[in-house]
């Protein structure tokens, strides 16, 4: 593709004509009315991208035709933005043009673009070194046409060429027109899967160039539904992509893991400790892991190549930082240097489940981690998170469904399903007093295990046990009011079986609330059922629902009363297309209960064609999820139901109402004599 000798570049950006044959003509909407078709004041008219991969270099162009119908429209329309990275990237603005009454001016001026280096992964110690050209459009006014097209040329060089492209044709909002155009040369194999409804493809060679188009009209908006999984496209796209293997993916990345000859003699010191309290793989392994942990920060730079490589491990060493590829780099480094066999795996966190249906290719992945073989068992380990709790056995494993191993014909592989993990068990013991007036005495025994184990021990480790304290009492204090620490709160961490306990311990000021002035009434607090099923029904599901990471969560509670209560035991499961609810309430004395709630999340997604099964299984469970009971009192003092004088009173009531019986019986008896 060449620009002409009209191009100039200012401050980073250039200046020039659209590609050849790229349309940038006048747009007709026809007899469409733009206010009926707009959303918070803006009505998009044509979405038109471009794919050029026939050239020496490769060419991404855009053009974006939007009318302000409306106020709220006004600020969009009027912001021009386009980012581009500069190590391998240039971008060349080819207009931005405003129509009004059939008049129009170009505003693409080069002193009107402002440059910006705009991290958006800032927060997460993430750096791409993409800038950011930005122009606000002078003169924007209500009915006013924004016209705007840009190119983005080169392509990252470590990827050697590779296509891998995911455009949509349906978006939030309405788009009259939506164009998608792939250029390749004709002997380039391509492979195509495609998503929603997609419009038939034309596909046309002309010149030795195959030419892709999709064209998509008066389509109707999309959007995401709660809670749906990330992976779930549902709306109209297509990926294009070479036709390559998984294992060649692996050939273009495996040799930038390469361990070094020799470890840097500060690693080889801290390795060798290992090697000697460690005497098998197993325990070489988790230790390696813990070691990589606990002392590299999670730092990323991903300019340049740095998206795509790792540093060396003397760098990564030295430093004591680095992103997931170096993470992993450095574990495979001593990993094999204790003779263990491992290696690096690419993964995606987020649409892992979908990697199994994903085309092959270059940037399917977006995470670095680690595998370790062992007596033939694989087992994953990511090295970039807290040190984590457990020997190999006990460590959380990641969840990300697939993998792919940078070993010698390595392909893509199904990561091992780990056991339905019991991530939460508490026990909650209530005490009574007699006397109103006295608070309840309230113990807390939470047993965490697996994933939710390492989140609390990270909690621990990063707010400290007071303020985990602390937090944890206003948590309960928002269900029943102020609290009291009775005891410091006591942590146990079984670093081998990955299981943390936390004890509270409390005087619950007032446990009661009134009905009247011989009346209260407990309510428990919901841990169980609202926590792990949020409520996201709708009358209408098309799409599937994600409820996370398959578990099992338990709670029991345990009531110590001063009297015998009117609450008659039951035993009871619902169960839903993924769920089941298991509640119990039994007596083991006339004055102590007992109260389970047991809920298993057996999968991660529910279907939509089951949504609404899955919905009634939910209210049905919020039905059951905790104990409500009344108590009676009389001048201050909690009291047995059978002694007080309502109790007195319906015997009497029963009474006479037995006799009236009795004397009518006799009554008819006599008639029939």
């Amino acid at each position: 593709m060449a620009y002409g000798s009209g191009a100039a570049p200012v401050r980073g950006l250039e200046f020039a004509p659209a590609p050849t044959d790229f349309d940038t003509g006048p747009f007709d909407i026809g007899d469409r009315d733009p206010s009926a078709l707009s959303e918070r004041g803006c009505c998009y008219w044509l979405s038109d991208t471009r794919l050029d991969a026939s050239g020496d270099e490769r060419v991404f162009t855009s053009r974006l035709v939007q009318q302000v119908t409306g106020s709220d429209g006004l600020q969009p329309a009027a912001s021009f933005e386009a980012a581009f990275n500069p190590s391998y990237e240039r971008l060349v603005i080819h207009g931005i043009r405003v129509w009004r009454d059939g008049e129009v001016r170009d505003a693409a001026i080069p002193e009107a673009f402002e440059i910006f280096r705009r991290e958006l992964n800032l927060e997460r110690a993430v750096y791409d070194g993409r800038l950011t050209a930005h122009m606000v459009v002078p003169d924007v006014r209500v009915g006013d046409v924004v016209d705007s097209s840009f190119s983005v040329v080169g392509t990252n060089p470590v990827l050697k060429g590779s296509l891998s492209t995911s455009p949509r044709l349906q978006w939030s909002t309405p788009v009259i027109e939506t164009r998608v155009e792939i250029r390749v040369p004709a002997a380039r194999p391509l492979a195509v899967r495609a998503f929603g409804r997609l419009p038939k493809v034309q596909d046309t060679t002309t010149d030795g160039v195959r030419t892709l188009l999709w064209v998509a009209r008066d389509m109707g908006p999309w959007r995401h539904e709660a809670d749906a999984p990330v992976w779930h496209a549902g709306y109209a796209g297509v990926h294009v992509a070479d036709t390559v293997t998984w294992p060649d993916v692996v050939e273009l990345f495996r040799n930038f893991y390469d361990p070094p000859a020799r470890l840097p003699e500060t690693l080889e010191a801290a390795v060798v400790p290992i090697m000697a309290a460690e005497p098998d793989a197993a325990g070489r392994a988790a230790a390696s892991l813990r070691l990589v942990q606990a002392v590299l920060r999670y730092h990323s730079v991903g300019i340049g190549e740095g998206g795509f490589r790792p540093r060396t491990v003397e760098a990564i060493w030295a430093t004591r930082y680095g992103d997931c590829k170096d993470a992993s780099r450095l574990l495979v480094a001593i990993l094999r240097r204790m003779g263990v066999e491992a290696a690096p795996a690419l993964v995606n966190t987020r649409i892992g489940p979908d990697l199994g249906n994903e085309l092959p290719n270059a940037t399917a992945f977006d995470h670095c981690i680690v595998r370790v073989t062992i007596d033939d068992g694989h087992w994953w380990m990511d090295p970039t998170l807290a040190a984590q709790g457990g020997d190999l056995q006990h460590l959380t494993r990641p969840r990300f469904a697939w993998a792919l191993p940078l070993v010698v014909g390595g392909d893509l592989e199904r990561m091992r399903d780990t056991p339905l993990p019991t991530v939460c068990e508490a026990h909650e013991t209530w005490t009574f007093d007699r006397q109103v007036a006295m608070p309840a005495r309230l113990e807390i025994r939470t047993l965490y295990r697996d994933w939710r184990a390492d989140d609390i021990r990270r909690w621990l480790a990063n707010d400290g046990h007071r303020n985990v304290s602390r937090r944890l009492r206003e948590a309960l204090e928002v269900e029943y009011g102020q609290l009291v620490d009775a005891a410091a709160l006591a942590v146990t961490d079984d670093g081998v079986g990955n299981e943390l306990e936390l004890v509270e311990l409390y005087d619950v000021d007032r446990p009661f609330q009134s009905i009247d002035s011989e009346h209260l009434r407990f309510v428990s607090r919901d841990d169980v059922v609202g926590p792990n099923l949020r409520d996201v029904e709708t009358a209408r599901r098309t799409e599937p629902i994600d409820l996370g990471t398959p578990r099992r969560v338990v709670t029991r509670r345990t009531f110590n009363l001063p009297v015998p209560i009117g609450i008659q035991p039951w035993k009871t499961e619902r169960s839903g297309p993924v769920t089941q609810l298991r509640s119990k309430l039994v007596w083991q004395t006339p004055r102590q209960a007992v109260h389970t709630l047991d809920l298993t999340v057996a999968e991660r997604v529910v279907p939509p064609d089951r949504a609404q099964e899955h919905f009634a299984a939910v209210r049905t469970a919020r039905d059951l999820n905790g104990v409500n009971f009344v108590v009676a009192v009389r001048k201050g003092r909690i009291v047995d139901p059978s002694q007080t004088g309502e109790r007195d009173r319906n015997w009497v009531g029963w009474i006479l109402l037995a006799l009236i019986g009795a004397f009518l019986i006799a009554r008819w008896v006599m008639r029939q004599g």
